[in-house]
Parts: structure tokens; C-alpha cells; sequence
């Protein structure tokens, strides 16, 4: 009573990613997120420009969908699974419309992978934005990020997400050994 609901809620329940990929969107549904849009609102800083193309005010569906760099990160990862006619377009401006838009254009047994992977590039683009550029005065390129992106769709994949096969014909079905997955990342696997 007195509730309504948020556009991908169920879906975000039912897809199978780690908890603390699970816990980053379902933060990003309720724009919770401190980003320089957001810190300069409450006077916490005087630039809330975007880290990633320093053209539009960093919001959390800009960083994670509308820049440029997301965009082009987007395109490579999809691209990838040969399903590039649903990459965001410029024009794009709300992530859970254009998730909500995209997985009902694909065929049915794509879109548990679709957003599985949703969550996954979602999360690597904002800790690109966060941990690299703004913490540690670090950046990645495109091409860098989508081959971490690619590695840890791997490591899920072999990590249980099986629709992450589908996507991804190129991965094997059979996992290497433990000790090659040990790459000393900060995986939910180890």
C-alpha cells in the first residue's frame, strides 16, 4: 500500500551475480551513490564534472550508460557476444529503461547472461571511475577494461553462471585449474 515499484527490481532479483554486485545495483536503483553530481548537490565539492569525458555532471546513469567511454565499453563487451544492436545509443539516458528495453529484444535463453553481464560491466565501470581514476590517479584503457570485463565473466562462468556460455561461445565449458584462476584478483570465487 502506498508503494510502487521500481523499473528492474524483479529483474535484478532474479539475476545471478555475486551479493555485492547485487547490493552495487540495487544502490544505483536508488541513486545512493556518491558521485561528483551528487557531492556538489550537498556542497561537498564545487565540480561535479564526469571523470571518464569532463562534459556532462557525473550521475550515476551518465557514468554507468551515457559517457562516452561507457558507451564504447558497452559496444566492445556486446559486440563480443554478438549482441551489439542493443548497446546503448547516445540518446540513452536511464539505465533501467534501456535494460528493461534491451533483454526484451533478445531471445529468451540470452537474457539471463544479458543481465548477469549488466551487473558485471556495471560494476567494473564504476570501479574504474572509482578506485582507478579518482583514489589512485589511475586510468584504463577501453580495450583494458573490456578484457577485465571478459576475464571475470570467465571466472563466473566457471565460478557456476552457466548462461554466461551462451554469451560467450568462445569460453570453454571446461574450467582451468584452480591455481590459474588464482590470479591474486579480488574474485568471489577464492
Amino acid at each position: 500500500m502506498g508503494q510502487h515499484a521500481l523499473p528492474g527490481a524483479k529483474e535484478l532479483r532474479k539475476t545471478r551475480a555475486p551479493g555485492h554486485c547485487k547490493f552495487f545495483f540495487w544502490l544505483v536503483m536508488h541513486d545512493r551513490f556518491w558521485t561528483a553530481a551528487r557531492r556538489k548537490r550537498h556542497n561537498l565539492q564545487d565540480n561535479d564534472n564526469c571523470n571518464f569525458c569532463d562534459q556532462h555532471p557525473e550521475e550515476i546513469s551518465h557514468l554507468l550508460l551515457s559517457c562516452v567511454f561507457a558507451r564504447e565499453t558497452w559496444f566492445m563487451v556486446l559486440r563480443r557476444c554478438n549482441i551489439q544492436q542493443v548497446s546503448p545509443l547516445p540518446t540513452s539516458t536511464d539505465l533501467f529503461e534501456w535494460w528493461c528495453r534491451s533483454r526484451k529484444q533478445l531471445r529468451k535463453e540470452l537474457r539471463k547472461g544479458f543481465d548477469s553481464l549488466l551487473l558485471l560491466v556495471a560494476w567494473l565501470l564504476w570501479k574504474e571511475i572509482r578506485n582507478q581514476r579518482v583514489f589512485q590517479g589511475k586510468s584504463q584503457t577501453v580495450s583494458e577494461l573490456v578484457a577485465l570485463i571478459l576475464d571475470e565473466a570467465k571466472v563466473w562462468a566457471y565460478a557456476g553462471h552457466t548462461h554466461f556460455f551462451m554469451l560467450f561461445p568462445e569460453f570453454s565449458q571446461t574450467p582451468p585449474s584452480v591455481a590459474h584462476l588464482a590470479t591474486g584478483r579480488d574474485t568471489f570465487l577464492l
